[in-house]
């Protein structure tokens, strides 16, 4: 789609903004309250439609907050108080997010994630995982299990490490056995690995506190509502018998439940070996992000 015929979501975020102001005060808030609560609305849709970056949409929002906050963050009693400095107190507001190590950990976890992508480091390790046990259709499986299970303690994003590192890889695997979507052959093979790509990747995002971003968010709202909190160590021994079970008894439910036609071969081993020659010993940028990766978690 062209720019041009976008235009409209750059202008909804502030349509909305100026109708929200303009609308009658409810009883019981204050003028500065409810235009706060209408840029603050205004942010949500410019997230969701995504005119820019949502990190520029955000940004955006707190600077207009910052910027206007005589009108958007302060009564008139807070500005009438004898040495009360808006500016300082509206610059203290706008930075304060950054003081949040919950944020500071969401934003290494993504780096992380990126890192992993970039080098290729995950997509070698779900190449070795898949060449080592992909001689049988449940092992293949474990596999794809094991591979989300490495990646997720250092990919918060669930959408980023499934769709962009696992499935990448296992999309190539089913057409190797002839097995098609929207097919009978799917019920061969594809149908199996698909829906263990799927379920492998809920699984470990509710194993490490840094799988997925939701629950470093939980993390920052519990810390902020009852002075409680829970480290990364915290999270995962508390996860850590449910999480056995899970892992180890997943990828063998859906075999049984939805039994794969083909039980093995060797086609994806060859396959998964040949890219594997295909991307070469591992690159001085794949071990510095594995020194990274056992430093970060150690």
């Amino acid at each position: 789609m062209k720019p041009s015929t976008e235009w409209w979501r750059y202008l909804a975020p502030l349509a909305v903004i100026a109708i929200i102001a303009l609308l009658p005060l409810p009883a019981g808030l204050e003028s500065h309250t409810w235009l706060y609560f209408a840029v603050f609305t205004g942010v949500i849709v410019g997230l969701i439609l995504e005119p820019v970056p949502g990190a520029v949409v955000a940004m955006v929002g707190i600077s207009i907050i910052a910027i206007l906050s005589p009108w958007l963050l302060f009564s008139p009693e807070q500005l009438a108080q004898p040495g009360f400095k808006f500016t300082a107190k509206s610059l203290s507001w706008a930075v304060s997010g950054f003081s949040n190590s919950v944020i500071w950990l969401i934003f290494a976890a993504f780096m992380f994630g990126t890192g992993y992508e970039k080098t290729g480091l995950g997509r070698r390790i779900a190449l070795i995982l898949v060449k080592k046990m992909g001689h049988r259709t449940l092992f293949l499986g474990y596999a794809v299990m094991f591979s989300e299970l490495i990646l997720a303690p250092v990919t918060p994003s669930n959408s980023a490490r499934g769709a962009g590192i696992i499935y990448p890889i296992i999309r190539n695997l089913p057409p190797l056995y002839q097995s098609q979507p929207n097919d009978s052959s799917s019920r061969s093979i594809g149908s199996y690995i698909m829906w263990m790509g799927i379920v492998a990747d809920c699984v470990t995002s509710a194993i490490f506190l840094t799988a997925m971003a939701p629950n470093l968010l939980l993390i920052g709202l519990m810390k902020s509502a009852s002075h409680a909190m829970l480290s990364w160590g915290d999270w995962f021994l508390g996860m850590l018998p449910l999480s056995i079970l899970l892992v180890l008894l997943v990828p063998w439910l859906a075999y049984v439940l939805y039994p794969p036609v083909l039980k093995s071969g060797d086609q994806v081993p060859r396959w998964a070996e040949t890219e594997l020659q295909a991307m070469g010993p591992l690159c001085s940028r794949e071990k510095r992000m594995l020194g990274l990766m056992v430093g970060a978690l150690v």
